[in-house]
């Protein structure tokens, strides 16, 4: 299927959850949730996610090397962020490849090795947030969350030490890439290699984790903030970071477009395992994704207007990476 095909099903996706909660979402508002309250429980985190917004921006821009300057990468992680809203999550992965080719020209197989990085780091960052959310957690909700933790972990683990071989002994994928039968094959193992030197520079490294840690908090502080100042129920910080690990894995578990569906599903049901009712549970998990979808729409149509991203031109090179990636097959 097309990349705009995707989007078009997608927006029909959307417009269609939009309804169910206009029909049967308003009215059944909960009573102990004022709506002034709630919008300014919402507001009050926008901050808070435009800061991680930015961290994440810089990140990319670390991993990227000089020829991606921040503002370049901040434009690519909101634009990436604002496509995984409209197209789904696995496809809506190669926005950010993408984006960095248009913005900076870096190659795709470049790209996406700093998007591998990513995802190893924040792998590492989530399994270590899971087991600590063990300490309020019983029952099958424990077990469910302790089984994730341990595969993220797996996941760490196994990509940190591909990591550290490929610097410990950096002359292998540069042996691999002269033994690939083609030029094209030789020039993506170079490229890989020359995303992964990056790690190399205990700078660099240090930056990045630090990078990856702030942004989780940053995360995670979005949440804390919320339920803190909507002022219905008490919540624990660990509570919370319960909370916050369901809804992170209710989007990585997700196929549809945002994780749209299983994020609030996720959060509901983590809120009603603490007593709260689950009428008043959805209301926060829809006010919850508004915390996380307007400053995204901020950023990246900031960005799109501006001209240092277009989504026609994002879309379309999308659709010919895909094109030119089935020739090779």
């Amino acid at each position: 299927m097309e990349a705009k095909n995707y989007v078009f099903l997608n927006t029909a996706i959307i417009a269609l959850f939009g309804a169910l909660i206009v029909v049967y979402i308003i009215p059944e508002w909960p009573k102990e949730i004022e709506t002034g309250h709630a919008l300014i429980s919402v507001l009050v985190t926008f901050p808070v996610a435009w800061i991680g917004i930015v961290i994440a921006g810089w990140r990319v821009s670390v991993l990227s090397g000089s020829s991606v300057t921040m503002r370049n990468g901040l434009a690519v992680q909101s634009v990436a962020q604002f496509v995984s809203l409209i197209i789904p999550s696995r496809l809506s992965e190669i926005a950010k490849p993408v984006g960095l080719n248009l913005v900076s020209n870096l190659p795709f197989s470049r790209g996406f090795t700093i998007l591998a990085i990513e995802r190893v780091f924040d792998a590492v960052f989530l399994a270590g947030l899971a087991f600590a959310a063990l300490a309020v957690l019983t029952g099958p909700q424990r077990e469910t969350v302790q089984s994730s933790g341990i595969v993220l972990a797996g996941i760490a683990v196994t990509g940190l030490l591909v990591i550290g071989v490929i610097l410990v002994h950096p002359r292998s994928l540069w042996s691999l890439a002269d033994r690939m039968p083609n030029q094209w094959l030789r020039v993506q193992v170079e490229h890989v290699a020359e995303a992964i030197s990056r790690l190399a520079s205990l700078r660099t490294t240090a930056l990045v984790i630090g990078l990856s840690a702030a942004s989780w908090l940053a995360a995670y502080l979005i949440f804390a903030l919320f339920f803190f100042s909507i002022g219905f129920g008490e919540l624990t910080l660990g509570q919370i970071l319960v909370v916050f690990i369901a809804s992170t894995l209710g989007l990585i578990v997700s196929v549809a477009p945002g994780g749209l569906g299983t994020f609030e599903g996720a959060i509901a049901l983590s809120l009603a395992a603490f007593g709260f009712p689950m009428g008043t549970a959805i209301a926060m998990a829809l006010l919850l994704r508004l915390c996380l979808v307007i400053p995204v729409i901020a950023v990246a149509g900031w960005f799109l207007v501006s001209g240092d991203l277009s989504l026609g031109r994002l879309m379309a090179r999308l659709r010919d990476w895909r094109a030119e990636n089935e020739r090779r097959k």
